[in-house]
């Protein structure tokens, strides 16, 4: 399929990447292809999403195409999900987990090629708390680390990897009571995440079994376990192992409920969010086109 006219939401201050090349390269992909394209700048990690459903009105757009990181791509796919206008992602961002999840290329160009090549493949999505959740949503330490990462000056993954360290000495795990479809649990835990796609952005695998498109989504407990076995946890996380830990359990399900007592932190697609004690979650199916290779 031919790409006609498709609009551009870029985030500016994504990544570490200049903008102006990545603006002018897109300019001549559309023009050399003859497909009219509209420019849309967020604003950080706000975006006028009425002006966005307003184009789209006025002018049907073939996909709606996210430049930046998950936070991004999150914002874009609120609009669209429950549409047949498929999502585009260019990749630049931090971290960048949805796109390393459904193997889209992390280069500009061979990203572009997989929009021109125009295969939508439609993806479960998950309310949390009734807020949209395209990717991975945590309660407990890897959230801590994402609002300690939001409000450094430098982005990158080693800046990433340095807030993980510092926030690592000193953490100590919350006491959640899980009541899903698929199984229960209380007790402590190092972190929950809520996802049916596979990894963080950084390339750790939270929840190895997972399947973007199966129906359901997992509750993947991290739980309580000592200090100096944290290398070996890290090391099942980066090599796909992390769900053969005798510190997990994985709980396959279509709603859930976890009662945070502590209010440990939550994040959803790589953005902090408020404190709350209760989080319910629950699963959109194929409720999101994505395109894909």
């Amino acid at each position: 399929m031919p790409l006609n006219h498709v609009l551009v939401v870029l985030n500016p201050i994504s990544g570490d990447i200049d903008k102006d090349e990545i603006v002018t390269l897109l300019t001549t992909f559309c023009e050399s292809r003859q497909t009219a394209f509209e420019l849309y700048k967020t604003v950080g990690d706000e975006m006028d999403e009425q002006y966005i459903r307003d184009y789209q009105r006025q002018h049907p757009v073939d996909a709606l195409v996210a430049v930046g990181g998950d936070g991004t791509v999150n914002l874009v796919a609120q609009i669209l999900i429950g549409q047949s206008t498929p999502l585009g992602i260019v990749p630049l961002g931090s971290g960048n987990g949805l796109s390393k999840d459904l193997k889209i290329p992390q280069t500009l160009t061979e990203a572009l090629a997989v929009i021109e090549k125009f295969n939508p493949m439609p993806i479960d999505t998950l309310t949390v708390n009734g807020l949209p959740c395209v990717h991975i949503a945590d309660v407990g330490f890897n959230a801590v680390v994402v609002d300690r990462y939001a409000k450094e000056e430098t982005r990158g993954f080693a800046t990433y990897a340095w807030s993980t360290m510092r926030e690592f000495a000193d953490y100590q795990p919350g006491h959640y009571q899980i009541a899903t479809n698929g199984g229960d649990f209380e007790g402590l835990a190092f972190m929950v995440a809520f996802t049916n796609a596979n990894a963080f952005g950084s390339n750790t695998i939270i929840n190895p079994a997972g399947i973007i498109n199966d129906g359901k989504f997992e509750v993947c407990i991290l739980k309580e376990f000592p200090k100096f076995e944290g290398v070996g946890v890290l090391y099942r996380l980066l090599t796909g192992d992390i769900d053969r830990s005798l510190h997990t359990e994985t709980i396959h399900c279509t709603r859930a409920t976890i009662h945070n007592p502590q209010r440990q932190l939550m994040q959803i697609d790589g953005e902090p969010m408020k404190s709350v004690e209760t989080i319910e979650v629950a699963i959109r199916p194929a409720s999101l086109n994505v395109l894909v290779p």
